[in-house]
């Protein structure tokens, strides 16, 4: 064999290998779930966000600080989503320039990124339009991450391109975070990743870690019914062995949250399935 058939074989293979790579880590029947109690399943990312994006709107410290305290589906430990906290190759655009005439611009504009994890969101489901969810809005929503790692590209990074070569202030970048844009506004018209003062108000969005089960879902069905009280029952009077520590029928059948299965659970629990609470 000639060694231009040996080099159009090697291609081949690794053509072939490269698409079956690309096809394992496509996203095999991602899809959005509601799980009730005002939680959304996102399957692609293994994480739980909250059906109502608009929940909150303050500064980045308020915001951690609200995000870190709440309790949804009778769990803690949500979070604000995360991006990268430097350049995104997969991006389709990037706007260092002015946007409008005789402003300077000293806030980063990234376009149609897909690494974080709003970004992905945005690109697998819209939110914006998606019924799914309630209470998405226009502008921006606070990222976790800071804005290269907390310090200022003018001063530690002075081969930056910019906002480095426009007329800014020396230190105008200390304490930005990241934001992402789920539509356009004004002059960007398509959804964006940008930075800004973490002292400024902006929405923030919780989300959490895996797959979040409404409270009173003991049998994970995605339904809080009778079912789910005669399994609670049986946990009660010892007819069944009850979970216990971490297990996941405590997060979930723990309904007033004294870590452990009681009467109090099902009392509760008979009122969420009537609609009382």
């Amino acid at each position: 064999m000639n060694s231009t058939n040996l080099m159009k074989q090697s291609n081949f293979y690794s053509s072939l290998i490269f698409c079956i790579f690309a096809f394992i880590a496509m996203p095999l029947n991602a899809e959005l779930i509601d799980r009730g109690g005002g939680l959304v399943y996102d399957t692609d990312q293994d994480l739980t966000w909250t059906q109502d994006a608009g929940q909150f709107q303050g500064s980045w410290d308020n915001a951690m600080v609200w995000v870190s305290s709440r309790m949804f589906g009778g769990v803690s430990g949500w979070r604000l989503p995360i991006t990268t906290q430097l350049d995104d190759p997969t991006c389709s655009g990037d706007v260092r320039v002015s946007i409008n005439p005789g402003y300077p611009l000293i806030y980063e504009h990234r376009l149609g990124c897909l690494y974080g994890e709003m970004e992905r969101l945005t690109a697998l489901y819209d939110p914006w339009t998606n019924p799914i969810f309630f209470n998405v809005n226009r502008t921006r929503y606070w990222s976790a991450t800071h804005y290269r790692d907390g310090t200022d590209p003018c001063v530690y990074y002075p081969d930056y391109d910019a906002p480095c070569t426009i007329n800014t202030q020396v230190g105008g970048h200390v304490n930005f975070r990241w934001q992402w844009g789920f539509t356009g506004a004004g002059d960007i018209d398509v959804p964006y990743k940008t930075t800004l003062k973490k002292g400024n108000g902006r929405y923030a969005w919780a989300v959490h870690d895996g797959n979040v089960r409404q409270q009173g879902d003991i049998n994970f069905d995605d339904q809080v019914n009778l079912a789910d009280y005669l399994l609670l029952t049986q946990y009660v009077l010892g007819t069944r062995p009850a979970p216990a520590g971490s297990d996941p029928e405590i997060n979930v059948g723990d309904m007033n949250l004294n870590s452990q299965l009681d009467t109090g659970d099902l009392v509760l629990l008979s009122r969420t399935i009537m609609g009382l609470i």
